[in-house]
């Protein structure tokens, strides 16, 4: 499984370059995933954590240009072998998607560091 990411995406990513970077599903499963819904809605989420923090809910690597990016196992349900990540510069949103279609159109990054820079 192979995520590219936009250069302006990478660029903006650039200053987490110290911590760990996530997908994170957003289903209500796992110790960071506090919503959950029954929505038909896809959520996904990229999670900062420091290198020290638990991420063992993520147990597969998706291959990235910034390196790996671990996920969800059930996620990959989710997913394809090909996806991008790119920066809408003018909705200021970022997108996940695969030569299907969009997956999501609006992937936050939330900041879960306990020593923020």
């Amino acid at each position: 499984m192979y995520m590219k990411i936009s250069d302006e995406l990478v660029e903006r990513l650039e200053k987490y370059k110290d911590s760990r970077i996530l997908l994170d599903l957003d289903d209500g499963v796992g110790m960071y995933s506090k919503m959950g819904s029954c929505a038909l809605n896809i959520s996904f989420r990229l999670l900062i954590l420091d290198k020290d923090q638990d991420y063992s809910d993520y147990t597969v690597n998706v291959e990235s240009p910034i390196g790996e990016i671990p996920i969800k196992e059930h996620s990959k349900l989710y997913l394809e072998d090909d996806m991008s990540l790119v920066f809408d510069p003018r909705m200021s949103l970022i997108k996940l998607k695969s030569p299907s279609g969009m997956i999501d159109g609006n992937v936050q990054i939330i900041d879960l560091r306990k020593n923020k820079e």
